[in-house]
């Protein structure tokens, strides 16, 4: 029996992403893509659909962000005569199914599409990768930063938010970065650079 390859649905969605950017994916026994959907509703309504038809296993989804081969996750930031200038700080809790990281200072940063976790913080989580994955790119400082797509749980003020996360894969990169996707979306987020402060709002359903 010809042994299956892991994550071969991220290595469709990397060969072909003009087909799937910014659509939501449904992934069969964490192997391949059985059905794509427009958002999360429609999707659920297929993975019943599907579940009900000749498919037998888990069935999970995905939301693949846009551009995902030119994702933009580090700003540019120049460094302040100002000794006290205030960088927008969290405290936020990593969560996967196989780890947590609790109190991790991250950087809220508007100008990133997705958020980011170092390679040594994603292992700390139990994150893995095979052999046949592809490397993503994004832009970075001085040049590119190459990533793997995860999902993973930030927990933020007691909030939880299933987020896609690039998992740099450049041992030397140590940002954590809360980007834009799904974390923006969960809450109103309000800067007061004058007290130094974050606020995190969460969005009411």
């Amino acid at each position: 029996m010809k042994k299956r390859q892991a994550q071969e649905w991220l290595q469709e969605i990397y060969k072909h992403p003009k087909r799937y950017e910014g659509k939501v994916v449904i992934i069969l026994n964490d192997t391949q893509i059985v059905g794509v959907a427009e958002d999360f509703a429609a999707a659920q309504c297929e993975r019943e659909r599907l579940a009900a038809s000749s498919y037998n296993g888990k069935m999970t989804l995905f939301l693949v962000p846009r551009h995902v081969n030119q994702v933009r996750i580090r700003t540019l930031r120049f460094r302040s005569l100002r000794e006290d200038l205030w960088e927008p700080v969290y405290l936020v809790n990593l969560q996967t199914n196989h780890g947590e990281i609790q109190n991790c200072e991250m950087l809220i940063d508007s100008g990133a599409d997705i958020s980011l976790i170092p390679f040594h913080t994603g292992r700390s989580l139990g994150l893995s990768r095979s052999d046949e994955e592809i490397l993503s790119f994004a832009r970075g400082v001085g040049g590119s930063v190459s990533y793997l797509l995860r999902r993973i749980v930030l927990v933020i003020d007691g909030h939880p938010v299933s987020a896609v996360v690039a998992w740099c894969q450049d041992e030397d990169i140590e940002d954590l970065i809360v980007g834009r996707q799904d974390v923006f979306d969960a809450f109103h987020i309000e800067f007061r650079q004058n007290e130094k402060r974050i606020i995190f709002k969460p969005v009411e359903n």
